[in-house]
């Protein structure tokens, strides 16, 4: 069994970095995410998201005006102060000398994840880290996951995704990736129970994994 690892709100207490900023803007703006609007954002890359931004809540304003306002605070986050979730650093230790395989399967950039990474001596846990600004594909995209399949030339039963997005979970699951669903309150509360529908496993915090029930998967 493979084990592919969202990062942000789910190895990473890092979703404020990104939805802060963005909810600002989007006050400035009086512009209201749908449901949909808001699975969309979180799938691109950060130069996407710019775009989307761009052409939808604001558009007078340049591209590089957007970029600057946010990548200062986003780089100094990952390379300096981003911390693991509580008990994940442990957790993802025990699977390790479990001896289980393990991958980061994230929509933010690489060097971003890298940083954070590297940084809290987490890097080496991982194969590999996969990112559409590597592949070219997002999340949201069937290829996305069979991408990460694929490195690892096994199918979709023997793998199972941690993931706090259900625009991610529900892309993974349509190829039969089974998933661990896990809560980040208050990030995505709106979509919890319909997290819990589309999960095999949820748990509050990645640290109240259960070894014997990721072996029964």
């Amino acid at each position: 069994m493979k084990l592919l690892f969202d990062c942000d709100g789910t190895i990473l207490d890092s979703m404020h970095i990104w939805l802060e900023p963005i909810g600002k803007l989007l006050d400035a703006y009086n512009f209201k995410l749908t449901t949909e609007q808001k699975g969309q954002i979180e799938a691109l890359t950060f130069i996407d998201t710019v775009r989307w931004l761009n052409k939808n809540v604001c558009p007078e304003r340049s591209e590089e005006d957007i970029i600057n306002y946010f990548s200062d605070t986003i780089t100094d986050a990952y390379k300096n102060s981003l911390m693991p979730k509580v008990g994940a650093e442990k957790t993802l230790r025990k699977l390790k000398d479990e001896g289980y395989d393990m991958c980061i399967c994230s929509s933010t950039d690489r060097v971003h994840l890298e940083n954070a990474l590297k940084r809290l001596d987490l890097f080496d846990l991982f194969d590999f880290i996969q990112t559409p600004d590597t592949i070219g594909y997002k999340k949201n995209q069937i290829e996305y996951w069979q991408d990460a399949l694929d490195k690892y030339q096994i199918k979709a039963e023997e793998a199972v995704l941690f993931d706090d997005a259900l625009y991610a979970i529900k892309t993974a699951k349509k190829l039969g990736i089974k998933i661990v669903g896990i809560k980040d309150f208050p990030h995505n509360k709106n979509e919890w129970e319909e997290i819990k529908k589309e999960s095999d496993i949820i748990l509050d915090n990645i640290k109240d994994l259960d070894m014997e029930k990721i072996k029964n998967l």
